[in-house]
């Protein structure tokens, strides 16, 4: 029997993150299509309306659409519809929970031919959402054929909803080929987006542009994809625009999103994906260490304190392409520390690193717990650890401090390759 080779972390680790983004864009822009058919026939009973939903749903998405109970209708000159639990199914022969199921959604909706030429949209609320992208062990998944059946045409009536809120929503991405468990979990999420708008006609129509978007959830991810997180999570993303343009690949803008997880700040600006590649201006604010390390479920062997071990800011580019992270015009600082330069995170890892200064023997006082620190031992350089790493480029160290010694334009070239490291020189 030939064993099955494991995909590696680096390539699961950011398409992960990717697919889940864009199962909450699909989320979010499931429902108007449903909503969309109300408009185009008088309101007389749920029966048609329940079947006018689940059949244009499951053309435009190309899933069949379950909704089970009564679709209420109420009040007027504002329509209110709530629309009790449903569920989109898997793909046919594809195992597990159906992808998406919820409890409610409830709209609300004026139309009069008397004053306004298209329906006006009131907030759209989905309870009690429950989502389950999922990679089966043959590498097929439950989400990436969602789209059309047939070519409707482009809308002919203008889209604007002041706000879409998830209460109580559950999200859970599995690859079975890497665990049996949930390799990201968003829990007890709320999302709200605000002023969505979607333009008529074979251009407009194919662009979405969202005002902000705001997330509050508790979020867990399994170490099969390189960092077990686990915490309270906020993110706020403003001015995106999404672009979904039949004749080139879709892809998503968005002008600025800040992320708070637990100890743990930061802002990512000028944001552009498509589906291959990711460019964005990142900037994280001041954080201990220490913080940082338990936010990723290690155990950190040594405290920081106000003057030690505290990250004081970290500027950089990330682009994202051909399956390789780099990370360019990157300015780092740690306690007085700072470095510059850039990476490329592939096999093996390119650096080139330039250090300011460095004063070793304060942090293997640090490290080494204080009473394992023998200060008149000398310091050993890592040259053992850097020849087990996969890296080639350069460290350039302006000053390097050590047992009140100064060693000055210290370089250090690094070569390797995937199967045998050499010594560093």
């Amino acid at each position: 029997m030939i064993a099955k080779e494991r995909p590696s972390v680096s390539e699961r680790r950011l398409p992960t993150y990717l697919s889940v983004g864009a199962l909450l864009i699909v989320i979010v822009i499931l429902v108007l299509p449903g909503i969309a058919i109300l408009f185009r026939q008088p309101i007389v009973n749920s029966d048609p309306v329940r079947a006018g939903i689940t059949e244009l749903t499951q053309r435009l998405i190309g899933r069949h659409v379950t909704i089970d109970g009564e679709i209420l209708i109420n009040d007027f000159p504002w329509i209110t519809i709530v629309i009790g639990p449903g569920t989109v199914d898997n793909p046919p022969g594809f195992k597990g929970p159906p992808l998406l199921r919820w409890q409610r959604i409830t709209a609300q909706v004026h139309y009069s031919t008397l004053y306004e030429s298209e329906p006006l949209l009131g907030p759209i609320i989905i309870e009690g959402l429950e989502a389950e992208p999922r990679v089966d062990q043959s590498g097929r998944d439950n989400f990436s054929d969602l789209g059309p059946l047939e070519d409707t045409g482009p809308p002919q009536a203008t889209l604007m909803i002041p706000r879409i809120e998830l209460r109580t929503a559950r999200i859970r991405y599995t690859d079975e080929s890497l665990s049996d468990s949930p390799l990201v979990s968003f829990d007890d999420l709320t999302l709200t987006l605000e002023d969505l708008r979607r333009g008529a006609g074979p251009i407009d129509s194919q662009r979405v542009n969202m005002a902000s978007l705001k997330i509050d959830s508790q979020l867990t991810t399994s170490s099969e994809i390189g960092i077990a997180a686990k915490g309270a999570m906020q993110t706020t993303l403003s001015a995106i625009t999404l672009n979904i343009s039949e004749d080139v690949a879709p892809s998503i803008g968005i002008e600025e999103m800040a992320i708070e997880f637990g100890a743990f700040r930061a802002g990512l600006k000028d944001i552009f994906a498509n589906r291959s590649s990711v460019n964005a201006s990142l900037v994280v604010q001041p954080v201990p260490i220490d913080a940082l390390m338990v936010l990723a479920g290690l155990t950190p062997q040594f405290q920081s304190a106000p003057d030690l071990l505290q990250l004081r800011g970290l500027s950089a580019k990330l682009n994202y392409s051909d399956d390789v992270l780099s990370v360019e015009s990157l300015n780092l600082q740690i306690d007085d520390t700072r470095v510059s330069g850039g990476v490329r995170l592939r096999d093996p890892v390119e650096i080139s690193i330039d250090i300011d200064k460095i004063d070793f023997e304060r942090y293997a006082t640090a490290l080494g717990g204080g009473g394992r620190y023998d200060p008149e031992a000398p310091l050993i350089f890592p040259g053992k650890l850097l020849q087990d790493l996969p890296l080639d480029g350069r460290i350039r160290f302006g000053r390097i401090t050590a047992r009140s010694a100064n060693l000055v334009g210290v370089s250090l070239s690094l070569e390797s390759s995937p199967t045998r490291a050499r010594n560093p020189r």
